[in-house]
């Protein structure tokens, strides 16, 4: 892999990666629902003979390869790698303006959305999580603002 020292750079490929890594989930998501119906019900699986239950996972793995799940597998986790890589790149480089600090903070304040749930009757819903990330998008409006008052300025 090319060393990239650039943060800007290395922020637009790892949300390259990331969109291409979002495709390939949504592709197997949707290959998983063409599947036959009894491999979403694992639990049926209770009170069958050893051999009965090697049988159903053998076909369930024939299906899964019949429809493309274990190169896509392979994608994906090929995918995940280079986005750690490229995060462990970015982590060591350093940020040399106000818009590297910005794509940063961009990329983590995404990275966070993403997992944080801000539905406050959803079961996972956590305030802490959901106040912290309130904090980040203010902080990044604000940086933001800040960047284009200045663009302003020097005009």
């Amino acid at each position: 892999m090319n060393v990239i020292n650039n943060v800007i750079l290395l922020v637009r490929r790892i949300k390259d990666l990331q969109r291409r890594h979002e495709v390939l989930v949504e592709r197997q998501d949707a290959l998983r629902r063409t599947l036959p119906e009894w491999t979403f019900a694992p639990l049926q699986l209770v009170g069958m003979s050893t051999s009965e239950i090697q049988s159903a996972m053998s076909e369930l793995t024939r299906a899964e390869t019949d429809v493309g799940i274990g190169d896509l597998d392979r994608d994906i986790e090929d995918l995940e790698r280079q986005i750690e890589e490229l995060e462990n790149a970015l982590l060591t480089t350093k940020a040399r303006s106000f818009d590297s600090v910005q794509a940063v903070l961009d990329l983590a304040i995404a990275r966070f959305r993403s997992q944080t749930c801000s539905d406050p009757s959803d079961v996972f819903y956590d305030y802490g999580d959901a106040r912290v990330l309130s904090f980040l998008e203010r902080s990044a409006d604000d940086l933001r603002a800040l960047l284009s008052e200045g663009e302003r300025e020097a005009v």
